[in-house]
Order: structure tokens, then sequence, then C-alpha cells
């Protein structure tokens, strides 16, 4: 469990009048222009959450944002996993906003209490850091969650995404403002994404605030550090300019993502209509039709093998061929791939499939969700969801050996019919998950995982429609 405590102790010798007279006002009115470009007037932005770890990134927000007279309180997540240098970062952090007449909150976290099955420390310490964001933003009333991502984060997350073959909405980075994971309802900004992290080293210098270092980002053990400390210091030294170069296509694909996102809700509303899609009329119309089509079919669980298997359908006009996707059976008849019930399957039932960076994840502490490593999800054979058949078993995650789904469904007391209509994720013979009971031990998500697979069952409808 967390533990949270406010403070408004003034520690610091330094205050916020020392705070107005930098030394160098080139790059402080850089930095506090971009945070001023984004959150607007003082007066209209309302409250705001700070993000607040002791690093360069985070202290030098929260002393522009300060300084700028926005309204702001900050949140500090002390994980103790560095022992005394977890502690002083924290005893700086109470120290700077002091000083600052900031309002900080404190939360000790246990974060081999609070992890989940198959989680890894740093995907467990960023669910529950925007658990409390989400938390103490409503408890706060503020109007958004901001965070010190800069450029240079950008470029690390560009090269990331692109390792693993991400396509348009993995190369777009983060964005300036975007829906908090986890809460939807409370913004995340991030005012620095134009301000390198050199930048941010030469704001406090100017300003004599110091700040703390994390000495595990300064080692390879994780792949982002490995891309900060290895791969990018060498593409810099033959591109210089290749920082600014990467963050401004960055930033043209993120423009480029907007559009398609609302072009693809346009063009879903004129091709789909009551889960029927018109792939003909699709194929037909547009050139970009199997961007198009799986932009729209990868929300109900289709893979990019599947999509290319129903355009040659269409295009050699062959009906009748049966997709099984995001647990659910389609027909492509005579070019309209329509939703119908298979012959095994006693209720309706969804379950969506959803790619997305692990940076991104924040997990939920249910047996409806389940999380796979996507570089082995969409490895070799594609994923097939089928109902259960006699003599399927399951290596269930935290056990040892395999265990027959008979047994496992007994140990759950599932009634018989749900358990015929449940839709199993199977890969190469392996179950991987039973929607709402168990999930086996492969491809579980570990530190190495760049992008995650996320599984949902959305809806258990009998034909009485009682929902189980």
């Amino acid at each position: 469990m967390w533990q949270c405590q406010e403070t408004a102790d003034r520690c610091l010798t330094r205050n916020i009048s020392m705070l107005m007279t930098p030394n160098d006002s080139n790059v402080t009115e850089r930095v506090e222009a971009g945070v001023k470009s984004l959150l607007g007037a003082p007066g209209d932005a309302g409250r705001i959450v700070v993000g607040l770890s002791g690093g360069a990134d985070s202290v030098a927000l929260t002393v522009a944002l300060r300084r700028l007279g926005y309204d702001i309180e900050a949140l500090h997540c002390n994980y103790h996993l560095r022992g005394a240098e977890s502690d002083s970062d924290e005893a700086y952090v109470r120290r700077l906003c002091g000083g600052l007449g900031v309002r900080l909150t404190v939360c000790g976290l246990d974060v081999g209490e609070e992890a989940l099955p198959g989680e890894s420390v740093e995907m467990t310490c960023r669910r529950l850091r925007y658990a409390l964001f989400a938390e103490r933003a409503h408890i706060a009333g503020a109007s958004a969650v901001a965070v010190a991502h800069h450029r240079d984060d950008n470029v690390e997350t560009f090269f990331l995404n692109l390792m693993r073959s991400a396509g348009i909405a993995g190369l777009k980075g983060m964005l300036p403002v975007a829906p908090l994971p986890g809460d939807p309802s409370v913004r995340l900004v991030r005012p620095f994404l134009g301000v390198t992290r050199d930048m941010t080293e030469r704001y406090l210098g100017a300003l004599g605030v110091g700040f703390v270092v994390d000495s595990t980002n300064l080692g390879c053990d994780y792949t982002r550090n490995r891309v900060r400390n290895r791969v990018l210091p060498a593409i810099r030294a033959d591109f210089p300019g290749a920082d600014a170069a990467v963050a401004a296509s960055v930033s043209h694909l993120g423009e480029a993502y907007g559009f398609v996102v609302e072009m693809t809700d346009r063009l879903e509303r004129r091709y789909c209509r009551d889960g029927v899609t018109d792939v003909a009329a699709l194929s037909a119309d547009l050139l970009s039709a199997r961007f198009v089509l799986l932009s729209l079919l990868s929300k109900r669980g289709f893979s990019a093998e599947q999509v290319d298997d129903i355009l040659q359908c269409v295009e050699s006009r062959q009906s009748g061929r049966r997709f099984n996707a995001g647990g659910s059976c389609y027909l492509l008849d005579r070019g309209m791939l329509c939703p119908i019930a298979g012959d095994d399957v006693a209720f309706a039932y969804e379950v969506t499939v959803e790619r997305i960076d692990a940076a991104d994840l924040v997990m939920e502490r249910s047996n409806d969700v389940a999380y796979f490593d996507a570089e082995g999800w969409f490895a070799g054979r594609e994923v097939e969801w089928r109902p259960w058949r006699q003599g399927d078993t399951i290596s269930p995650l935290g056990m040892r050996g395999r265990k027959k789904l008979s047994d496992v469904f007994n140990d759950a007391k599932t009634p018989a019919d749900v358990k015929r209509a449940l839709p199993l994720a199977v890969k190469d013979g392996e179950v991987l998950w039973v929607p709402g009971v168990k999930r086996s031990r492969l491809l579980t998500v570990g530190p190495s995982t760049s992008s995650v697979v996320v599984c949902r069952l959305c809806r258990v409808k009998t034909p009485s429609g009682k929902i189980c």
C-alpha cells in the first residue's frame, strides 16, 4: 500500500525572489515560452498537479510553472528501490518545495507488494504513478497533470518504436496534450517537448537551483537507457543535427496521425454499418484500402495478415471464408465482412485486442484483461480464438507445470454454458488466455518488452441477456 503525506515546510535557504534574476535570459525565455504557449495564461489554466522526481527535468518544470504564476502542487513518488538514494531524493524535493512555497504530496510505495503477476518493476512504478496522478488531480480539483518529458525523451521513444516496426501511431511519439493513462477524464500535458535535456539543466544553472541524479539512468540495464547512452551518441557523432531532425519528423507524424484518426472515423461511418464492413466498396474506392481497413479492423482484433487475406479474397471474388478475431467469428460474403455466431458458440461475446507502447501501459487488476509481449504475440503463426475443447491444457501464470482446463474451470466454478462459450486465445497449440478465468505464463510482459498486446473481455452475454 502507498502512504501519502503533504508538506509545505520551507527548508531551502533560497526563496522565490532569488529565482527572479536568472543569469542566462535566453535559455530562461525559451524554456518558459514553451510552457506559456501550451498552457496559456496562468489565470486561465486552473490548478495543475506536477510530477516531481527531483531530477533536472521535473525540477525545471516545477520552477518554471512557479515563476510564471501557475497554480500548482507537486507529487513525489518514493519507490524505495534505491535505498538511501531514494530517501535523499525525497528529502531534496521536500526542501525544494518548501523554498518555493509549493504544496507537496509525497507517496511512499511498496513496489513488490503492488506488482501484478508478470509485471516488471518499471511498469509497476509507471502504473502506480499514473494512478496517483489521477487520484491527486481529482482531490485537488486540478485541470491537468504536468510531466517533464522533453524533446530528447521523444527522440528516444521514436527509436524504441522504430525498432519494433511500429506504425504511425507509435512513431508519432508523445503528444503535448493527451488523456492521462488509466483516467481519460484528466488531461496529461507535456510543456517541455520542445525543450532539450541540456536546456533544462542550463535553465536550472542560470537560476542557481540544484537537482538530483538517478544513478540507474547512467547505466544500460534498461532498453531506453541503452538507446540514450549508446545508440544516440553514436548517431550524433556522424549526424550532429539528428535530434532536431528526428524531433521535427515526430512532430510531422503527430499531425499526420491526427488527420488519419479523423479520416478513419469518417470512413468507418461510410463503410461500416451495424458491425458489417463493406470491404469490396472500400477496396474499390480507396488507394490506401489496406491501411484504412487495418485501422478499422485492428480495433476488433484482426491482424495485418488477416487483413491481407481478406483483401486477397475480395480481389479474387472468393466468398464463404471465415475469420476468427477478438473472440468473434466473421464471414466474408460477396465482399461484405459480417459478424456471425460460431457453430460451437452459445453466447455472444466480444474481446478487444490492442497493441500499445509499453511506456503507455497502465495495468489493471482484473481477470477480464490480459497483457502479453507483443513481439511474441505477433511472431510466427497468428493467435487463434476458439472455444474450449476436451483435453485442452494451460501453463498457468504463477504455477509450475500444466493443468487441464477442465480442472481450471472446476476450480473457478465456471458454469458449463459459460465455459463452452468463452473464446480462448491459442498460439501454436498453447492456450494463452481463458478470458475472465486464467492466463498462461507464456509471453509475459517484462523489462525488455517494448510493446504490449492488451486483450480485454468486454462482454459475455447469455441468450437470456444475463451478463456472466
